[in-house]
């Protein structure tokens, strides 16, 4: 009955190990991701704040060229939209 016992809490302990391998496994993985996630937004972000800045330089630029290109998007997006 001894053995029995201690096999019980031998595979019990090694249940208790497995698990909390597992979730430090999953714990490691969820936090490699965040930080991937992380660095793509970052890296988004700043691609997007580059583009507003050259558009915006180019407006000022360019500001009739950009009305009229601006009316035709308007006027183009303005026909798609009544169908």
């Amino acid at each position: 009955m001894f053995t029995s016992t201690t096999a019980k809490d031998g595979t019990v302990s090694n249940l208790k190990d497995g698990s909390c391998a597992v979730t430090n496994d999953l714990h490691n993985a969820a936090n490699n991701a965040g930080r991937k996630v992380r660095s793509m937004f970052n890296t988004a972000s700043d691609d997007i704040s580059h583009a507003s800045h050259q558009v915006t330089s180019e407006i000022r630029s360019n500001p009739v060229r950009s009305t009229v290109v601006a009316l035709g998007i308007g006027a183009l997006l303005g026909a798609l939209l009544r169908r």
